[in-house]
């Protein structure tokens, strides 16, 4: 992780009140050339380099799985889940036994693991600039739209706004393919 281990990041958001921790704090993850938004409440926590046990003759998407806090959580590639062409393995992406940095996520009781590249940063971001994804980006519906951030900041990194919600039942549909297959 650049900006910030994954201690932290779990520290900065588990440290924040709870009026901070609204709609308008946000993770930023690098998953190749792109940024996305995760909003601070569906981000249980954040893990560095974590191991993957691996899931035989898983769904493309679904990397492996880990563990995490006593429950077996399932993995998911954000390329594929994003749309993002694979690279070769470098330094900071995936390998095969292991990730860059895993996002848990959560939707009430559900868990999943969202493996990206790198965390960058925990910012607040101003849902009046949040604008519609362009034309053909999002074609999961997997975003809730994008924001550009003000003068100031990285003013020319386009920042996808995830929608976790979607995110969480597109990998829950991947889970139940998966074990129909077995």
């Amino acid at each position: 992780m650049s900006a910030m281990s994954a201690m932290s990041a779990t520290s900065a958001m588990a440290a924040m009140p709870a009026i901070v921790a609204s709609d308008r704090m946000h993770v930023i993850a690098r998953v190749g050339g792109e940024r996305f938004a995760f909003r601070v409440a569906d981000v249980e926590e954040v893990l560095d380099a974590p191991a993957l046990m691996p899931v035989p003759g898983a769904p493309p998407g679904l990397s492996g799985q880990l563990r995490h806090r006593g429950r077996t959580v399932s993995a998911y590639d954000s390329r594929w889940s994003f749309g993002i062409e694979r690279r070769a393995s470098t330094r900071s992406t995936r390998t095969d036994r292991g990730a860059g940095t895993a996002l848990i996520l959560r939707v009430a009781a559900d868990r999943v693991a969202l493996l990206v590249d790198d965390v960058e940063d925990l910012t607040a971001l101003d849902s009046d600039a949040l604008r519609a994804a362009p034309a053909g980006t999002d074609p999961s519906g997997l975003l809730r739209g994008v924001f550009l951030p003000r003068e100031g900041g990285n003013t020319h990194v386009l920042v996808g706004v995830v929608n976790v919600v979607a995110v969480v039942a597109r990998a829950s549909s991947l889970r139940v393919e998966a074990e129909s297959a077995e």
